[in-house]
């Protein structure tokens, strides 16, 4: 699932949330990714930055949900996972006993993933963060790959806690 997907599918929480941490965390990709959703549109920054709050993440979110800004998602997603919930990713990783850095960056995927294994990191991922926060990490993994995961896949299409379809 692409990034602009992800966004289609997110409830308005979930992506107030991250966006809310880009804009008092990481102002200035914030501001590139306003100063280049604008640009798709032809639009000057300042038209977004003045809007009240709840419009401009409302904005920020349609923008985001269109395809030609799926690479302007994806970043913004990389960032507030790699950032804002790093230990989310390790414990994960850890779980699945996949090797990384110590910050959640991995430099080889298995591929395959073991199936007990990554029921019990779903598990864990689901009472510890909201569902659309576990929901947008699982896609984003699945993600790190070419052709993603089959039993990854069959727990993102089949687990009802998965918010993002």
């Amino acid at each position: 699932m692409k990034a602009y997907y992800i966004f289609q599918q997110a409830d308005d929480q979930t992506t107030n949330d991250i966006l809310d941490w880009m804009r008092n965390q990481e102002r200035a990709i914030y501001r590139a990714a306003v100063r280049e959703l604008g640009a798709l549109k032809k639009l000057r920054p300042e038209y977004v930055q003045r809007k009240p709050l709840p419009e401009q993440f409302a904005w920020i979110k349609k923008m985001l949900s269109w395809k030609p800004s799926n690479e302007i998602g994806d970043h913004l997603l990389q960032v507030w996972l790699l950032r804002k919930h790093p230990t989310m990713l390790i414990e994960f990783l850890d779980t699945l006993g996949i090797e990384h850095n110590g910050h959640g960056v991995v430099d080889v995927l298995p591929e395959e993933l073991d199936t007990e294994k990554l029921k019990k990191a779903v598990d864990e991922l689901f009472v510890k963060y909201s569902p659309g926060v576990a929901s947008v990490y699982l896609q984003m993994f699945q993600l790190q790959t070419e052709d993603g995961w089959d039993n990854l896949a069959d727990i993102l299409a089949n687990d009802e806690r998965v918010t993002i379809r």
